[in-house]
């Protein structure tokens, strides 16, 4: 199962799959794609019993790949049950689906048990690009090239001169940052930013459209009330979100505002991060949690439909962006399905609040201070914690303390833990 929101490049990773396949000497024959966009349940069926597919040489087994296998209308996992456990050549072949829901692939899972194969590593999860990736789009070979850091090791004597190295690359990689942070990480958005073009007003429809009419497809709201949703919503981050206070912003109850954010957690879009219990790497109950897009361009939608809406603060999207790099990162290295969470804020116990902490970041606190200087009062929160703090600055680097907390551009840490 290959996951994530749509427009993130996941059909072209399908298409990438079938070329090197092909490059491994894989028949042409024993490779089925099929976009399955507004099938039915039932039509699958037709895959295997109704197509008049071409015979693949003798031991060779097929490829079937599925895309947006999640958009299927009905019991699209029982069918695909039934194919497997009737149809030997559909059970001995590979299959691949995409989707950009999870529940529904999570149930699906649960229903294919024991029918999805003996190999390690099942399902994979593609996100929008990340700083690392959108830095090599636009300058290529003229790009530091420097190596990623361990999670655990960015405030460390490695982490030290991996930053230091790159003081020759600040004006380039806070130009690029700030640029990232206007642009995001989906493909066709990189693309306008390297050619030096707005992103296309008819792909900014392409996302609201994409949330109002896929994500939220059940709520039936108008096109403006889904608009004053996101922009509530997204101005939340940083701070806790009160889903009875957004609910009474936009005139609808807070039942509905839960249903909306689970909705579009489901597609990717948006994602939770909650206080960390006192004990363990768990979620604290009844904790209030935050709320961060997936993406710039997700979190800026309102804006970008409407300048008179209120865009996002760049010390907002540096912070959801460290947020958005460390995950993008431990679910890199880690291909299972996260099923529960495993990036957290602490409260402490004067109430402050310290941004993102996780077991993958061992005892390191990750701070999102878009400063240009006076960051040692940022740093009070951690530096009376129990963690080392890493605070992400616009230009300041400022290791002089060895022990204590750190001060970094927000560019270099990304870069050097994102993807």
């Amino acid at each position: 199962m290959l996951r994530g929101p749509r427009r993130a490049g996941k059909t072209v990773a399908v298409k990438q799959l079938v070329q090197a396949l092909l490059k491994d000497g894989t028949p042409p024959t024993a490779i089925v794609r099929v976009a399955v966009d507004g099938w039915t349940a039932k039509d699958l069926r037709t895959l295997t019993q109704n197509a008049a597919l071409p015979n693949v040489p003798a031991g060779q087994a097929r490829y079937w790949l599925l895309d947006e296998i999640t958009s299927v209308s009905g019991d699209w996992a029982t069918q695909i049950k039934w194919l497997r456990d009737n149809d030997p050549g559909f059970r001995e072949a590979t299959i691949v689906l995409t989707g950009s829901n999870a529940a529904a692939l999570t149930l699906a899972s649960g229903q294919l048990a024991g029918r999805r194969g003996a190999a390690p590593n099942l399902d994979r999860t593609l996100l929008p690009m990340g700083f690392r990736a959108f830095v090599a789009q636009l300058i290529e070979e003229n790009g530091p090239n420097k190596a990623p850091l361990p999670l655990t090791e960015v405030h460390s004597p490695q982490a030290r001169a991996a930053y230091e190295s790159l003081i020759p690359w600040l004006d380039d990689l806070v130009r690029l940052w700030e640029q990232y942070l206007q642009y995001g990480g989906f493909p066709v958005a990189v693309a306008a930013a390297r050619a030096g073009k707005a992103v296309p007003p008819g792909f900014v429809e392409d996302i609201f459209n994409i949330i109002a009419n896929d994500a939220l497809k059940s709520s039936h709201m108008p096109a403006a009330k889904v608009v004053a949703l996101l922009e509530r919503v997204w101005l939340t981050m940083s701070s806790f979100a009160n889903l009875s206070s957004i609910g009474a912003d936009i005139d609808v109850s807070h039942e509905v505002v839960g249903r909306h954010i689970s909705n579009l957690r489901d597609s990717y879009l948006l994602w939770q991060c909650p206080q960390k219990d006192n004990a363990a790497w768990v979620a604290k109950e009844r904790a209030q949690g935050k709320l961060y897009a997936v993406d710039p361009l997700v979190a800026r939608l309102a804006h970008l439909r409407n300048a008179a809406r209120q865009d996002i603060d760049l010390t907002v999207l540096t912070e959801m962006q460290l947020g958005n790099a460390i995950r993008r990162r431990v679910i890199s290295e880690n291909t299972q399905d996260f099923g529960d969470y495993f990036l957290f804020h602490v409260r402490t116990p004067t109430r402050k609040e310290i941004d993102f902490v996780s077991e993958y970041l061992g005892s390191i606190a990750i701070e999102g201070k878009y400063t240009e200087g006076g960051w040692r009062s940022e740093a009070a929160t951690v530096e009376a914690s129990r963690w080392t703090g890493v605070l992400a600055t616009r230009n300041v680097l400022d290791m002089s303390d060895e022990g204590g907390p750190w001060a970094v551009p927000a560019a270099f840490l990304s870069y050097l833990i994102d993807t």
